[in-house]
Formats: C-alpha cells, structure tokens, sequence
C-alpha cells in the first residue's frame, strides 16, 4: 500500500482581503468554498453527502456539526492509505463508514481525485450500522450477524442481526472470534460451543490451511 502523504488539497482559498486605493477595489470575492481549516475533513469535523452526485455518493462535503444538512462525524482522519477495502482500513470497530478524502474534496472543488487519505465516520443520529448486529463497520465482530449460503461454501458476508428471516439475511450471530488457526480434519475449533465454523474467505481445496480468523456461530 502506497503511503504518500496527501498534500496540497487542505486549504481553500477563503476570502480575498480587499486593498484600499484612491479609486477603491471591487467587494471582495468569496472563493466557490468556503474555508475549512487546514485539513479537510480533519477529527471531529462533520460531513454532509455532496449533493448532485446521485443516491449511491460517496463524495462528502465538511459542514459546521451544528448544521441541518450534517449527518455524520470524523472519529480518525488519515492522511495516508486507502478508503478500500474497508476491512483494510485502521477505523475502530464501531465506524458507519469511510469517506475516501481525494475523492470527496475533488467533487467539492470540481477537480479530479489526487493524493491519499481517509476519514472513519459515525453517523450523528441512528442507524449505526457499525454496531455490534448492525450489519456494517470495518471487520465482523463478536455480537455481529452473518448470512451463510451453504452453496458459497463456508465464506460468510455479514448482515444485520434484524434481517434474520429475509433472503439473503443473517443466519447466524458470531460468539467467539479464534486467530490463527488451523482448519482441517476431524478437530472442532470452537469446542462445540458454536453451531458452526466460518472463514472469512472460502477454503479452496481440502488441505489444512492457515485462517486469519475464524468465525464461531450460533444459529439464529
């Protein structure tokens, strides 16, 4: 992963100071931005969907918290690394979302995406799908619900505890979570205390291989 540092973009260029003259100077001339500190989107800052940009965006505009249109709040800002994959991101486990920064401050400015950075967000009001069962956030953990397809093999995508029923919906609520462990043979990873045993990737071939992560779930 490419760790250059985003530079350049964190400025806007703000009001124009007015210089007096015998014969005066035009009003000054607010820039299309307004400004927003030295870093865009930095800790704390809030965010609001850049409109415009369709029902799927993922362009954000910084916005005062206060504001009406605000619906989201910075926890960690990083001027380095990759909004994608989620799961590859630093976030804290209760994160919404990502907001890629090039991406978002292009669409703001009306220029194309340059540089790095991301911005680990947690909405101001409910839904929180980066709750425990909320069916979001960087990693499936503990108290997280997955949907498992025996037709998928045992790869799970997680899904939101209260979509048990549905299609595609959860199945099962992870209980424990085991690192590095082997899968193979006759052993039972979870000593019998889950209904069953997930990867977060499927398993190719039948020979033991070497999981990051192991899932132990409680049928729902």
């Amino acid at each position: 992963m490419s760790l250059t540092l985003l530079t350049g973009c964190g400025k806007a260029t703000g009001y124009h100071d007015a210089v007096g003259g015998e014969s005066g100077s035009p009003s000054p001339t607010p820039s299309v931005n307004p400004s927003y500190g030295a870093l865009y989107l930095d800790d704390d800052k809030c965010a609001a969907p850049e409109s415009g940009q369709g029902k799927e965006s993922q362009a954000y505009r910084e916005v005062p918290c206060g504001a009406p249109e605000a619906t989201a709040q910075v926890t960690l800002r990083l001027e380095s690394g990759s909004a994608t994959p989620f799961s590859e991101t630093v976030c804290a486990p209760n994160t919404d979302f990502v907001i890629d920064v090039p991406v978002s401050l292009a669409a703001w400015e009306h220029t194309q995406p340059t540089g790095e950075g991301y911005a680990c967000m947690r909405n101001l009001k409910p839904p929180h799908p980066g709750d425990p069962g909320g069916g979001g956030g960087p990693r499936i953990e503990i108290g997280d619900c997955v949907h498992s397809d025996p037709k998928e093999g045992d790869a799970v995508t997680e899904a939101a505890c209260r979509t048990k029923g549905r299609k595609d919906g959860a199945t099962h609520e992870i209980v424990e979570i085991l690192k590095d462990r082997i899968l193979g043979g006759f052993s039972d990873p979870c000593d019998s205390k889950a209904d069953a045993v997930f990867t977060e990737n499927p398993l190719f071939d039948s020979d033991k291989l070497k999981n990051e992560r192991v899932l132990c779930g409680k049928k729902l």
